[in-house]
């Protein structure tokens, strides 16, 4: 047998604002999207908190196995037809807000009897996913899953410097590394911290000095925490 070819190589080299970062927290995520085709039942979970990038692998996943992406509302007819024209390989993006039951059931069916690739995306574990049917909740708690973890050091400084150039802000490494030495290690810290540095920030393409990131730090510190 043919070796499966590997997904996401050209990612550990990619240095624009919208290449993805690949780290220990994303890694057996991309490990088990490159083994799309071994699925059990067709399709697997990938999970992960607000600003982790499983939106963004998700996509990256479609480009390289041919999916379709859907989201906002899903009707059964459209996910057959969607199912039928990319020979069973799809995305749900935000599979944990789609609230029909018929829809969900008939994608899990297909892929587990025609042999697709769904790959259903959403923030909690998928046993906390809305359901109201027996059938559907067992479902769901039997799919793979996979997370993409909280970021380390070097994943989290190098989101941040993205963030900014996403921004058309300049944000030097060692810059980022203080920031980080001074923050929650998280997500959506980072996506905060960027945003207070863009208020902050005049026009220019100068490199963000110290003082305007401990200024977005404590800024920051000065938040509401966020609800749950």
């Amino acid at each position: 047998m043919d070796e499966q070819p590997r997904l996401f190589d050209f990612t550990e080299k990619g240095e624009g604002a919208g290449a993805f970062i690949v780290a220990d927290a994303n890694r057996q995520a991309i490990g088990l999207l490159e083994q799309w085709r071994s699925w059990p039942g067709g399709a697997l979970a990938l999970v992960g908190p607000e600003g982790s990038g499983k939106s963004h692998l998700a996509k990256l996943w479609a480009g390289e196995a041919g999916a379709l992406v859907l989201t906002g509302r899903i009707t059964a007819s459209g996910a057959r037809e969607a199912f039928a024209a990319r020979d069973g390989r799809l995305v749900l993006d935000n599979a944990d807000r789609v609230q029909d039951d018929t829809t969900l059931m008939l994608v899990l069916d297909q892929a587990r009897s025609e042999g697709g690739a769904v790959l259903l995306v959403g923030r909690a574990s998928p046993a906390e996913w809305p359901a109201e049917t027996p059938d559907l909740r067992s479902r769901f708690a039997a799919l793979l899953t996979v997370g993409l973890g909280e970021p380390d050091e070097k994943l989290i400084t190098e989101l941040i410097r993205r963030l900014c150039r996403a921004r058309f802000i300049e944000m030097k490494e060692n810059v980022a590394r203080y920031a980080v030495q001074h923050m929650e290690r998280s997500f959506a810290a980072a996506h905060a911290l960027v945003e207070e540095i863009d208020n902050l920030m005049t026009e220019g393409s100068q490199p963000v000095p110290y003082d305007i990131a401990a200024e977005a730090l404590r800024r920051l510190e000065r938040r509401e925490p966020a609800g749950p």
